[in-house]
């Protein structure tokens, strides 16, 4: 059997003497598996990996309900959706899984429904840019790209799956999927851990910086026209935007509590996400959980580039355009639910002129939106 991994001096051979004897027949220049060892590439062979995995709807249960499912390229890399949609949920027809529970018997469904759809309490954040963030999720319980991408998988309400009992034992029967886990780590292992490793790099190429506004910033004063010019002035001043929204990368990297309403499943229940205030470090092992009252209702600033394109807004979707985003600011927010006093004092009424918020609107739909990826 051919070395997949040629050591150098065959290869040094190959490209000297160009010509190979391999069963009786002359061939010129490396063998297609040399010239593949030759030109690999691990980290696109990585890119490559995590892409199939991305789009792969057999990997969640029952199948159909892939990571870009949530994350569609041609909404933004989000949803479109107020919150985030998962899998089908069995609880009305009883125990489908067979472990001896009636699955999912607590959350919400329509009354004499068979089968029901439920919905996460949170908005589907987009991919764009997302490999600024240090920490993901709305409230940065995860890491980095390659450790976030773990969990919706064994999410209930997005991919219902397992890794162990149900993803690997798909990905190592494929045909395609063990030489891909091999070009993109060199080894012939098949792990949760590779596997959102590529998943998180794949996801790190969606990355827009040739927005007009990033044109502008570099120097070319035409490259944003005269009202995204002047929303840009908004942003920067009477909008306070950079308060929260730092230049040039549009987030603090922070958390934040502006008063948004409660919606979604919350607001049916009448129940309150506490977001950073309350979770579960998941980048600790074993997880800790963290009940912080001086944290409570803040969530992740997002960056802004392709805004436009990403809608709904707020953690929970609690608003459908950016026009009802600019109007919430410019009247102060909403009242802080914490109960503890965590609304950022940041947050107060703008007095915004009808012209103000028009050119504002402008710079965030026009001046942040670049070339989309799909």
């Amino acid at each position: 059997m051919r070395n997949r991994h040629p050591d150098l001096f065959s290869l040094a051979c190959i490209s000297l003497l160009s010509v190979v004897s391999c069963g009786g027949e002359v061939q010129i220049g490396p063998t297609p598996s040399e010239e593949k060892a030759v030109v690999s590439d691990p980290q696109q062979s990585k890119i490559d990996l995590g892409r199939r995995l991305m789009f792969d709807g057999r990997l969640s249960r029952p199948s159909g309900v892939a990571c870009g499912t949530c994350h569609d390229p041609l909404i933004g890399w989000g949803d479109g959706r107020p919150q985030g949609k998962g899998i089908q949920d069995h609880s009305l027809a009883g125990d489908t899984d067979g472990d001896g529970v009636v699955d999912h018997d607590s959350h919400l469904a329509v009354t004499g429904a068979r089968f029901k759809t439920i919905l996460t309490g949170r908005n589907t954040p987009t991919i764009y840019n997302s490999h600024l963030f240090p920490n993901l999720f709305w409230d940065g319980r995860a890491g980095g790209l390659g450790h976030q991408a773990l969990f919706p998988v064994e999410g209930f309400n997005e991919m219902n799956s397992n890794w162990i009992a149900h993803v690997i034992p798909i990905l190592k029967g494929d045909p395609d999927y063990p030489g891909m886990f091999f070009d993109a780590f060199g080894s012939s292992q098949i792990t949760d851990i590779l596997a959102a490793d590529a998943i998180g790099t794949y996801e790190a190429t969606i990355s827009v910086f040739d927005t007009p506004y990033d044109k502008y910033l570099a120097g070319d004063l035409t490259a944003m026209s005269a009202e995204a010019i002047a929303g840009l002035t908004v942003f920067r001043g009477s909008g306070a935007c950079v308060t929260c929204h730092a230049e040039p990368m549009l987030s603090n990297f922070g958390f934040a509590n502006l008063g948004v309403p409660s919606a979604g499943v919350n607001a049916l229940e009448g129940t309150l996400d506490y977001g950073f205030g309350k979770r579960t470090d998941l980048t600790q092992n074993p997880p800790v959980a963290f009940d912080t009252p001086g944290d409570y209702m803040k969530f992740k600033v997002p960056q802004l580039r392709m805004v436009g394109l990403t809608g709904p807004y707020m953690h929970n979707g609690a608003f459908h355009t950016l026009e009802e985003v600019v109007e919430f600011l410019d009247q102060g927010g909403g009242p802080d639910l914490s109960g503890t006093g965590t609304k950022d004092p940041a947050i107060v009424p703008l007095g915004l002129t009808a012209q103000e918020k028009s050119d504002l609107l402008v710079f965030l739909s026009e001046g942040l939106t670049g070339n989309p990826i799909d």
